[in-house]
């Protein structure tokens, strides 16, 4: 009994072979699943990594406002990804390149700070986008903040790769500083995912 079990199921299997070629030709639909992973990818440039402002003689003079030779167009920035962006900006304190720790300025963070009786040794930068509406300049804080169309009231935006848009900057410098040294401060411009 034991050894025509086996025999008994490997005829069935057998027969089940021989019959699925006909009972799939009765199906004549099916469906194929295609699985892709995505990356998106963000980047931008910037046509311009560095502004050096010269006032007479090559340096800066104390409670002056210089602005890049371009106003509005100074830098392009152009998305390199394949994704919907926002532009973000930040600046930071200008600090002295002999001594980082030794001297620096703060960067102003409030328009309503700007008065010479409250900034000594403080500075100020703005940005201004071109098409923008005229002089239409925003403060630059150390907060990364979207970089705003002032005319639009929303934020700048590129939309797909090869897209740009163009600004300016504008410095002013404190109402007192100490000697001649060399400040320097960066500005980071960011891609944030729209």
């Amino acid at each position: 009994m034991k050894t025509g079990i086996p025999s008994i199921l490997l005829a069935i299997i057998l027969a089940l072979i021989v019959c699925l070629p006909a009972l799939a030709s009765d199906n004549s639909t099916g469906e194929v699943t295609i699985t892709m992973d995505t990356e998106s990818v963000l980047a931008i440039s910037l046509s311009q990594v560095e502004w050096k402002p010269e006032g007479e003689g090559g340096f800066v003079s104390s409670n002056t406002t210089y602005k890049t030779d371009k106003p509005a167009t100074w830098c392009t920035i152009t998305n390199e990804g394949n994704a919907d962006v926002n532009i973000y900006i930040e600046g930071d304190d200008a600090k002295w390149v002999d001594n980082p720790s030794g001297y620096e300025w703060t960067l102003i963070g409030e328009e309503s700070h700007i008065s010479d009786e409250e900034r000594p040794h403080k500075y100020a930068l703005w940005y201004h986008i071109a098409r923008d509406t005229a002089d239409s300049y925003t403060l630059i804080t150390r907060d990364s903040t979207p970089m705003m169309w002032t005319r639009y009231g929303e934020p700048l935006n590129l939309r797909k790769n090869g897209d740009t848009e163009q600004f300016g900057l504008k410095l002013l410098t404190p109402a007192y500083f100490v000697g001649t040294r060399t400040m320097e401060a960066q500005i980071t411009v960011s891609a944030v995912l729209a």
